[in-house]
């Protein structure tokens, strides 16, 4: 469990992008920006915790509980940098100075894609505290979206355009068809599936 703060997470999409997308046949083509962006920044952070990591690749210093025994942490973040990687093991989550700095291949593996690691020479006592300084995340920058993890891009701009559709029925119902199409009915949720997509690549903490 990370001490440290809240997931990161970076907008994963532009109103550029958001408005290329849409169907240019839509009533409300001409919403304001402001209502774009805030579709934008309100499905980014609740995919960044759906998925139970940080989103925002950045460098930083986090600290995680291990429970008694255990050999194996599951950081906040994926895709992470080995040439800056630091880890640490103390019985004080306050007292950074105090943790023994562990050494790659001799106490510890890391997946750098996955983020996780494991203890090779130590277990954890009751409980330790695991100190790590590094380089993670999926997107530095909102310039970087579409270079990769097209899986996320692709699945939460789905999931933006249907909030900026439902902006208005949040709480259900709306209607037409035959030919007019629309529909809805239910409360907004994650679209089926987009919640797919999320789930088959969602954090196990370990």
């Amino acid at each position: 469990m990370n001490l440290t703060g809240p997931l990161e997470y970076v907008a994963l999409s532009t109103v550029t992008r958001i408005n290329d997308a849409r169907d240019l046949s839509e009533a409300e083509v001409d919403s304001p920006t402001a209502i774009i962006e805030a579709a934008i920044a309100e499905v980014s952070s609740a995919a960044c915790e759906y998925l139970g990591m940080h989103t925002k690749r950045a460098t930083r210093t986090e600290v995680y509980e291990m429970r008694q025994f255990s050999r194996t942490l599951s950081l906040d973040a994926t895709n992470v940098d080995t040439t800056d990687f630091v880890l640490a093991i103390g019985d004080d989550p306050l007292d950074a100075a105090g943790a023994t700095p562990l050494t790659k291949g001799r106490d510890y593996s890391l997946n750098a894609s996955a983020g996780t690691v494991r203890l090779l020479s130590t277990q954890a006592s009751s409980p330790a505290y695991v100190q790590v300084s590094y380089t993670g995340g999926l997107f530095a920058a909102v310039e970087d979206i579409g270079s990769a993890h097209v899986w996320l891009t692709s699945a939460v701009e789905t999931q933006i355009l249907y909030r900026i559709q439902r902006r208005d029925t949040l709480g259900g119902n709306v209607s037409q068809a035959p030919g007019g199409s629309t529909q809805f009915s239910g409360s907004y949720n994650w679209l089926p599936l987009v919640r797919d997509a999320l789930r088959s690549r969602r954090r196990i903490t370990m």
